[in-house]
Parts: C-alpha cells; structure tokens; sequence
C-alpha cells in the first residue's frame, strides 16, 4: 500500500472494529464509525442501525482487509461470519476529513 501512515492504517482498522463490535452489542458502538450521510447499499445508514438493534446482540467473528489507500481514500473488504446465522461480505469506502476516517458507504452481501 502507497500512500499510507501506520497510524492512517491503524485509524482505519479501529473505524473497522467500531462497526464490527456495533454489530455484536449495539448500534450505538457503531456509529461513531459512520459519516452522518453513509449510505448502506444506497439506502440511508439508519437502515443498519435500526437492522442491528433489532437483531440485538451477537457473536460474529470478522477479518478486516485493507484493500487500498490513496491519500484521504480507503476500501476495506470485511468478512464476517456468524452475525446471527448469516455470513456477509462488506466492502466500505471510507474518507479521511477533519474528524478523522469514517465510513461513508457500505456495500454488502450475504454469502451463505
């Protein structure tokens, strides 16, 4: 990877582990881990929240890779399983601004 700090890296991973603790305790774990307008697969973000509060808590396991970074631009592939019952692949772009890495659109699917 060019273009990338090891403290970028490490701040993009924690965006990461934000959104993959959220998903196995609770919305509110997750959101600092989003841009106010994200997106998840076109939809507003809140369509994730309000999915992983209804699902309630969890026990997923996850891999986070860092697929690319280019100046203030990231993509992570995240793929998890076990997130009650059903095995995702979620692919997030993620931009750098003043308050740090947030993601700004998710694109998932299951794969089970």
């Amino acid at each position: 990877m060019k273009n990338i700090s090891i403290k970028d890296y490490e701040e993009i991973r924690k965006v990461a582990q934000l959104y993959i603790d959220g998903g196995n305790k609770g919305s509110e774990i997750m959101k600092p881990a989003f841009h106010k307008n994200a997106t998840i697969n076109g939809d507003p973000i809140q369509t994730l929240f309000d999915a992983v509060d209804k699902a309630g808590k969890g026990n997923s396991t996850a891999i986070v890779d860092v697929l690319d970074v280019v100046n203030d631009v990231a993509v992570i592939r995240i793929t998890m399983e076990d997130w009650h019952g059903e095995d995702f692949v979620d692919f997030h772009l993620i931009k750098k601004d003043a308050d740090g890495w947030k993601i700004i659109a998710k694109v998932f699917t299951q794969t089970n």
